[in-house]
């Protein structure tokens, strides 16, 4: 008779159970509720930041006035700015350097354009005629709302032929009369006197050489 044998392979049971653990979800653990009647902590704001302040723009730089001719070459002026020249004398009545200054040239070279250009010379006389007659307007009204100074003025000026001329009197010291002191004749004084004078004014020489 031929015996056999059989064998029966049996899955171990710890292996089994590991891989079982294995594979199970983690139970999710239980959440704790807040205890009550105590509040949270509020969280601390941060303080508000202030905005920048914005940069304040810049002052645009101020134009520099026209200033007179100072040193170097002095600009020129041509025949075109004979008109110009002309209007600038009135405006200023005639006084050259204030007249230079605004044309932005030299006295000496304003005094070379005007001789130069009669046309320049003339309205120059006519300037100064004009000037003269203002002047004299003003006398007339001083004169009409009797301004006592201006009338003394004319009179004096004016009215020499008629006998208003002011009398000038030279008096000496507190208003006494002036005193006059003739002077010394060498022909008048003796030997011995002029001897005597010389050593005098020797001695005040020497004096005042030394002090």
């Amino acid at each position: 008779m031929i015996k056999t044998t059989t064998s029966v392979t049996t899955s171990k049971p710890k292996a089994k159970a590991k891989a079982e653990t294995a594979t199970a979800k983690p139970k999710a653990e239980p959440k704790k509720k807040p205890a009550r009647g105590k509040k949270k902590p509020a969280s601390k704001a941060s303080p508000p930041v202030a905005p920048e302040p914005a940069p304040k723009p810049e002052p645009a730089p101020k134009p520099k006035p026209a200033e007179g001719n100072r040193g170097g070459a002095s600009p020129k002026l041509t025949e075109r700015d004979v008109p110009r020249v002309i209007a600038m004398l009135r405006q200023c009545g005639g006084i050259k350097t204030v007249a230079a200054e605004k044309l932005n040239v030299g006295r000496t070279t304003l005094y070379a354009f005007l001789n130069e250009h009669p046309e320049i010379q003339e309205a120059d006389s006519e300037i100064a005629d004009e000037l003269l007659d203002v002047a004299e307007g003003q006398v007339v009204i001083a004169l009409r709302s009797g301004d006592l100074q201006t009338v003394r003025w004319y009179l004096e000026l004016k009215g020499k032929d008629r006998g208003y001329v002011r009398r000038v009197e030279q008096t000496g010291k507190n208003g006494g009369p002036v005193e006059t002191q003739a002077r010394a004749n060498p022909k008048d004084y003796t030997d011995e006197e002029l001897d005597v004078l010389i050593a005098a004014a020797q001695r005040r020489k020497a004096a005042e050489a030394q002090g």
